[in-house]
């Protein structure tokens, strides 16, 4: 997966657990835990280590770690080998690696995702 190559912007360490609302316009990366909400008009990557609770909104997601809540605005969310997601994804495209594991609800959209739409407002 090319998207795990990406160059992206650590926002949460290893070791950290941090909690609010998180905005970036750039692709970020979430190595530690995190309660709360983050937004990107790029990509967010959570870690094999990371764990996101709580909702993400961003054009792509890749997972390689954990994730419990909801997923809105994704144009396309990739569950990596080890992720583990718990929660709600809406998404235009999904795709889950083997061995990842999914429990949750999934709701497949027909529209594209526009970057400039997902809103970063604080």
């Amino acid at each position: 997966m090319a998207w795990a190559e990406e160059r992206t912007r650590v926002a949460v360490g290893r070791n950290v657990n941090v909690s609010g609302k998180l905005i970036f316009h750039e692709p970020v990366r979430i190595e530690g835990r995190f309660r709360g909400e983050v937004r990107s008009v790029e990509l967010v990557v959570v870690g094999e280590e990371g764990m996101i609770e709580g909702k993400v909104c961003a054009p792509r997601l890749l997972i390689m770690g954990e994730l419990r809540g909801d997923v809105v605005g994704c144009d396309r969310v990739v569950l990596g080998p080890r992720a583990k997601f718990f929660g709600n994804i809406e998404t235009r495209n999904l795709t889950v690696s083997e061995g990842a594991h999914l429990d949750g609800n999934v709701r497949m959209t027909r529209v594209s995702v526009d970057k400039t739409a997902v809103s970063t407002d604080i």
